[in-house]
């Protein structure tokens, strides 16, 4: 089977949805900008990952729509449709990556993480009031996705595993979700998403930006401090790239809402 059939196939599932404006989102932002890059990629390798990662990134979103449905029931005590559904997804997360040989154990691993982050988001919007603790494991979980799209281009391609590379990134992949949270602050707050910074707004009010812009020192400090372990024959490419792409993200926290209106 062919990369492009493939991604086109996988396509076909998510066509009646605004999952492939989506996906295209994410695999612009991660794979095209960052994780690419950081490669250096030929053309000929890009073309090899690229309508898998899109076409599994899409059925991310397929995902997500099954979990948005289910948002006010708790599906670890409420075993419906739904929670069948989701099972059903990752068995064919496996299948379809083993089927294109895009699967090894760090791929597992990252499908693993993106089940817990579904089990904990499903438990938080279905009534449960997120801790800081919630709050923080979400923002490091969600990004399970774009970490899928990076472990499968080892495998595509015959490459062994960089674990370096992937222990420097999981800090900034977490900095650039916040991040995302942050430019959506006031529109997921109209619309019942679960969103990070609103969820310490929440919990602090309007100490918020102070206790967000933190953590956020935390994960900076953690990705500097990962860093230190790349060669120095990379080391300054590598950090520009990366600070970079996700700087400019978390600059910014907004205002949260007055005392009275929380």
């Amino acid at each position: 089977m062919t990369a492009a059939p493939l991604g086109l196939g996988i396509f076909r599932l998510g066509i009646f949805t605004d999952g492939p404006r989506k996906a295209g989102g994410i695999f612009r932002d991660y794979a095209l900008r960052l994780y690419y890059p950081l490669h250096e990629l030929t053309w000929r390798d890009r073309w090899r990952c690229t309508p898998l990662l899109f076409g599994v990134e899409l059925l991310v979103y397929q995902v997500d729509a099954v979990v948005e449905r289910a948002s006010d029931v708790d599906l670890d005590r409420v075993r419906n449709e739904d929670y069948v559904t989701l099972h059903r997804y990752k068995a064919r997360f496996e299948a379809l990556l083993r089927r294109v040989r895009a699967y090894n154990s760090t791929v597992a691993h990252q499908l693993d993480m993106g089940e817990q982050y579904v089990r904990l988001e499903n438990r938080v919007t279905s009534g449960r009031l997120a801790t800081h603790e919630d709050v923080l494991r979400l923002a490091e979980l969600r990004p399970s996705d774009v970490r899928l799209m990076h472990a499968m281009i080892f495998p595509r391609l015959g490459r062994p595993v960089d674990e370096g590379l992937l222990d420097l990134l999981w800090p900034i992949e977490v900095l650039a979700d916040i991040g995302n949270d942050l430019a959506h602050y006031r529109e997921d707050v109209s619309t019942g998403q679960f969103n990070t910074y609103s969820a310490f707004v929440t919990l602090y009010g309007r100490a918020a930006p102070v206790r967000m812009r933190a953590e956020i020192d935390r994960y900076e400090h953690m990705f500097k401090t990962r860093l230190a372990s790349i060669p120095p024959s990379q080391r300054a490419r590598v950090e520009e790239l990366c600070v970079r792409w996700y700087r400019s993200r978390i600059e910014h926290l907004p205002e949260p809402p007055t005392a009275t209106a929380l």
